[in-house]
């Protein structure tokens, strides 16, 4: 079984969708159409010259199992921002598996990725798209040689330390023209650990998205929960997609330059912290009428 399955059928899934209250008024539902269906049915079909009268119990039947699919956990939620004619999506999945879509990598001040576990988006990004770490690394030079950065150490060694908010702008091999944008939202301590700051998210995400908007091109993007990692920020998670979704709102007023975000929980996240998707999407929802 998948991720995506196994978050399909968590126990928390569940128990947030199929509440009793909306199963019983899909049962309804659809035991009403069915019933009304059948009732019709009786006066076209017959069975030894009586008129068609279906098993009671399999009406029942189905229309339990018709609430149960209407109930069922949606991993994926979309909502229409304003006017503007884009998408705001929360998916439960991994976003590398995205489609023609560009990639939002969180990375730290140094765009360093030596020794970092393999679970982090950057991690995953280098070992889906380039040969090695040679490669990325002169990928990443070659993105970032007319940025300003100042000298510094991290664990013993020589660095380039470049300012928050700094976008590493990376073009993926194929033809589909898709970009995996690198944007350092983390400073370093001396040993090499993110110091969490939520000024530092708040000033990357808005640099990140004037950097989109004025070089970027308008591919579908995909961005993870930036900041309940390695970034170590005491914002719970639904803070964190809520500040993603607000400041991309922000940003989307005067200049269209995507026709859809996705913000992207990966399965097993969603699993270890329990994520209501309801919450979430009424929340983005008011987020993207209201401007909240």
């Amino acid at each position: 079984m998948n991720e995506r399955m196994k978050a399909f059928f968590a126990a928390h899934s569940w128990r947030y969708s199929c509440t009793v209250r909306r199963f019983l008024r899909y049962w309804l539902t659809a035991f009403s159409i069915l019933w009304t269906f059948t009732g019709f049915a009786g006066y076209f079909f017959t069975r030894n010259n009586q008129p068609f009268k279906p098993n009671v119990w399999l009406v029942l039947a189905i229309g339990v199992l018709a609430a149960v699919w209407m109930a069922r956990p949606r991993l994926t939620r979309s909502v229409r921002i304003g006017d503007k004619d884009i998408v705001l999506r929360i998916d439960v999945n991994d976003m590398f598996d995205a489609k023609d879509s560009s990639f939002i990598v969180p990375a730290n001040c140094c765009f360093a990725h030596e020794h970092i576990d393999g679970d982090s988006v950057i991690v995953q990004l280098r070992n889906r798209f380039f040969p090695g770490p040679g490669r990325f690394d002169r990928a990443l030079a070659d993105a970032l040689r007319d940025e300003p950065y100042e000298e510094t150490t991290v664990g013993g060694k020589p660095a380039k330390k470049y300012a928050i908010g700094t976008v590493a702008q990376l073009p993926l091999p194929g033809e589909s023209a898709r970009m995996a944008y690198i944007v350092a939202t983390t400073e370093l301590n001396e040993h090499g650990r993110g110091t969490p700051d939520f000024v530092h998210l708040q000033t990357a995400l808005e640099k990140l998205w004037a950097q989109i908007a004025q070089k970027g091109n308008t591919k579908p993007l995909v961005i993870p929960v930036m900041g309940s990692g390695r970034q170590r920020l005491a914002q719970n998670r639904f803070e964190l997609i809520g500040h993603i979704a607000k400041t991309f709102i922000a940003s989307i007023r005067h200049r269209k330059f995507t026709e859809r975000l996705t913000i992207v929980i990966h399965p097993r996240s969603y699993r270890a912290h329990r994520y209501n998707l309801d919450d979430i999407e009424t929340y983005v929802a008011c987020a993207g009428k209201y401007g909240l």
